[in-house]
Order: structure tokens, then sequence, then C-alpha cells
């Protein structure tokens, strides 16, 4: 399994707007309320309509119930200017609109706050800033924000590294569902970092962030399988995983799954599928299947 992950910003599986009825009439049956005003029904037909990618209308309700003070549509507002989607893309807008949906107390805005200063998106660079968004977002409960904290404490950005703490953070947003969390905290469990290693519950954690389709952990889970560690050794589910992996354009399942099936491991041995799985693997510069392809030509010739 490969080292603890590079830290990335975690933005898009919490910016999502809130869930809403679903309705497929052309007339959403909320849009005569939120026409009369009603900042709930403007919310809602603001995230119906994001949640179609119509990301015009979804702004121009969003922004009505903004003005209205809804929190919540000033925090997805933000968002659609941060991504530049049915509004010109304009950070400083976001930075505004999240600023006033922090001071309300929403979380999910301290969060997109934490990410602003992070990446210095319409205020200066500033770790230590996005550490103490991160950590208020945290403080809120809210699982993006704990773990990103994780990520700033594992790492010593923005202050003083804390593992124990950043275990905790990673523990708390994966058990919320967190799908990164929930692969991070598979890491410190296997190798002990700031928590006792646990093979068994860093493949528990592992399974559930692949299950949530993250390809690293669908590679990583593979893997643990097929060595046995953490559980009993298993190529068939080692190859099933590699296998929706490799479906999606991960270089390494793609190699690993060639070696099952070069091997006959998990599946019935067949050379052109190896040959296949090795081919798409060098194409994204895989080394390892490039040398492999060579040799199976070099074979060939003898």
């Amino acid at each position: 399994m490969n080292s603890a992950p590079s830290p990335q910003p975690d933005l898009g599986a919490h910016t999502e707007p809130p869930q809403h009825l679903d309705f497929s009439e052309t007339q959403h049956p909320l849009e005569a309320l939120a026409r009369s005003g009603d900042v709930t029904a403007q919310e809602w037909l603001g995230a119906h309509y994001h949640d179609r990618n119509d990301f015009v209308h979804a702004a121009q309700w969003y922004r009505k119930a903004a003005d209205q003070g809804s929190a919540g549509a000033k925090y997805n507002l933000g968002w659609l200017y941060v991504h530049g989607h049915g509004v010109p893309q304009d950070d400083t807008q976001a930075l505004a609109l999240w600023q006033q949906a922090a001071q309300a107390g929403l979380a999910r805005a301290m969060n997109g706050l934490g990410f602003l200063y992070e990446h210095g998106r319409g205020v200066p660079r500033s770790d230590a800033q996005a550490r103490a968004w991160y950590a208020r977002a945290a403080e809120a409960a809210d699982a993006g924000g704990q773990c990103n904290l994780g990520i700033f404490l594992q790492t010593g950005r923005g202050g003083p590294a804390d593992l124990p703490r950043a275990a905790q953070m990673f523990s708390l947003a994966a058990h919320q569902g967190h799908r990164e969390a929930c692969y991070r905290y598979a890491h410190v469990l296997l190798a002990g970092q700031g928590v006792a290693q646990d093979e068994a519950q860093a493949v528990v954690w592992l399974r559930k962030a692949a299950e949530m389709n993250l390809l690293a952990a669908q590679r990583e889970l593979a893997t643990l399988l097929a060595l046995g560690r953490g559980t009993p050794q298993d190529y068939a589910q080692a190859a099933a995983w590699y296998q929706r992996a490799a479906e999606q354009g991960d270089a390494a399942a793609q190699f690993n799954l060639g070696v099952l099936y070069w091997r006959g491991l998990g599946k019935l041995q067949d050379m052109d599928k190896a040959r296949y799985w090795w081919t798409q693997a060098a194409a994204q510069g895989d080394k390892r299947a490039r040398k492999n392809l060579d040799a199976l030509q070099q074979g060939g010739r003898n």
C-alpha cells in the first residue's frame, strides 16, 4: 500500500445544495410559493435546478433566498461563484457570501472559507487562517472541515503537527460517511500513525471508501486482499476491486489486474487480457506494464 496521500482540497463533496423533493413536472410545484416570497421554497427551488445542472436558474433562486437572509442559499450561491456555474467565476463574491453564512453559524461555509484561504482565492493565501476556519467547521461537526483539519494536523500546516488529533478528526469524519476521511483513517490505522495500528480496521474503512467509488481505495483494498493483510487472502475479491478501478482508468490497478490474469490468480489465466490491461496501463506511462509487454513481445519472437 502506498504511503499516506498528499493533502488535497476537500470542497466538492461538501458543497452540494441541500436535498430536495424530486418532481418531474415542467413547472416545479414550489415555484408559485417561491414567487410569493417564501424563502425556504426559493432555496429548495434553487437546489432543484442545481441538481439538474440548470445553474442559471439555480443562481436566480439562490440569490432571491440569499437576499432574504438564508445562510444556506448564500453558501450555495457562493459555491456557484467559486465554480463559475450560472454566474461569472468570482472568488471575491464567494468570499463575501461565505463570510455572511459563516457568521450565521453555517458550518459548511466555515469549511468553504478554509478552502479559500488554503488556496489564496479571493484572499491572501494563509495556512494559519485556513486551519482556523477548518477548526471552526470541525467544531461544528462538519465532516469536510474535520477531514481538512485532520490533513493540516497530520502535515503540520498552519500550526504544529498533532498525529493523534489528526487521527481523531479522520475518525469523526469517517463515521459521518465522508469518503476521503474513510480512506485517510484507513491509512493512519494501517501505519499506526497517531492511533494503535489495526490492519483489520484499516480494511474495513478502505472498503467503505472503495464502495463510495474512491479509486485509490479500490486499488489499495485489492492489494491488501491479495496480500492477506488485515483480512484473509482472497484473490477473487482482489481481482474484482482491481477490475473496478481499472475500468475507471487507474493505471496501477490496470497493471495489477494484468498480473492476476497472467498468473491466473482470482481469475482464469488469460494472456490476452493480461496484455490488454498492461497495454492500458502502459499508455498512461506505467513503466512496469511497458516492461512486461516488451517481455511478452520478445518471448513471442523466440
